[in-house]
């Protein structure tokens, strides 16, 4: 196995390709994008828009699967909205404007929170792969 030149992250920093899944398909999903390989880029956004209990409601994640989330989220510097947080104030406090204006100016884009072969093998499922330079 040969080393990547990309910082390797510690396994725990990526989510799941089956939970990936399930976000760029959840309920708040199309407020990021309507495109799969942007929501993809954007998985803790997508995530944080979330309430534990909207999590717990989503059909193939239980209990597990939202403790997954939430420490992945933490391993991020990132949690789920609480139950008496609008969804305007979290979506406030994204950084997609600072993230467009880094691409422009050729730095990095998001920081990857899913491996780059679960991102693929996601985008393949929805039938949308997009490759990304």
């Amino acid at each position: 196995m040969t080393k990547s030149a990309s910082v390797e992250q510690p396994m725990d920093s990526y989510l799941p390709e089956r939970i990936a899944t399930i976000l760029v398909s959840s309920q708040h999903a199309g407020l990021i994008s309507k495109e799969p390989a942007t929501r993809i880029d954007y998985l803790l956004e997508i995530a944080s828009l979330h309430t534990r209990n909207e999590l717990l409601s989503q059909p193939g994640l239980g209990r597990l699967g939202v403790q997954r989330i939430e420490k992945w989220m933490r391993l991020h510097g990132r949690r789920l909205r609480r139950n008496e947080e609008s969804l305007d104030s979290v979506i406030c406090r994204f950084r997609f404007r600072q993230a467009f204006a880094d691409a422009r100016a050729g730095r990095a884009g998001p920081v990857l929170v899913i491996s780059p072969e679960s991102r693929d093998k996601v985008l393949r499922g929805l039938g949308s792969y997009a490759m990304r330079a």
